[in-house]
């Protein structure tokens, strides 16, 4: 199955890994998901922090999405990002 496939499919329980690890809102950056161009073996999923959101939350997310993805995540929070470019890449970011 295409990696884009797979997300698709699995969207309700990515969603929900995020959440239990208190994160929201997980976007796909520097890939299309609609446009099928995702990487198969790589993705890049930037997640918004909630106020329980602790640092080892994101290796749990980055963790199991692995687990149920089946390809190397690298997760991220939008204050990872470079400043000059947060916002730039942040709007091109595809929702899961």
């Amino acid at each position: 199955m295409k990696l884009s496939e797979k997300i698709k499919s699995k969207r309700l329980e990515i969603i929900q890994i995020v959440e239990k690890n208190h994160a929201l809102f997980p976007r796909i950056l520097f890939n299309d998901l609609h446009g099928y161009a995702l990487n198969e073996t790589f993705l890049e999923i930037v997640v918004d922090r909630t106020y329980e959101f602790m640092p080892e939350d994101i290796g749990k997310i980055q963790h199991q999405l692995e687990q149920l993805l089946d390809v190397s995540i690298y997760a991220f929070t939008p204050n990872q990002l470079p400043d000059a470019r947060r916002e730039k890449l942040l709007a091109a970011a595809t929702v899961i």
